[in-house]
């Protein structure tokens, strides 16, 4: 059930120029192992807690801060 609900942090991805390509679950948090569409670079986001307790706008901003943290 759970994961028909977290599509919608995928599109999130997509929409921010990014591929989910594996997620890791841990027992306070989740690490998502994502690809750069435009340069194939891989990265991997800690989120400070799991997906389903997160906002999709907060989810959005978590990444956004990751991504402007990895440039330059």
């Amino acid at each position: 059930m759970a994961k028909l609900k977290l599509w919608k942090y995928n599109e999130a991805l997509r929409e921010l120029g990014l591929e989910q390509l594996d997620v890791y679950r841990y027992k306070d948090h989740e690490e998502i192992r994502v690809k750069a569409l435009n340069t194939g670079k891989v990265f991997i986001i800690k989120l400070p807690r799991h997906r389903e307790t997160i906002s999709l706008d907060e989810f959005k901003k978590i990444v956004k801060d990751f991504l402007r943290g990895t440039k330059g």
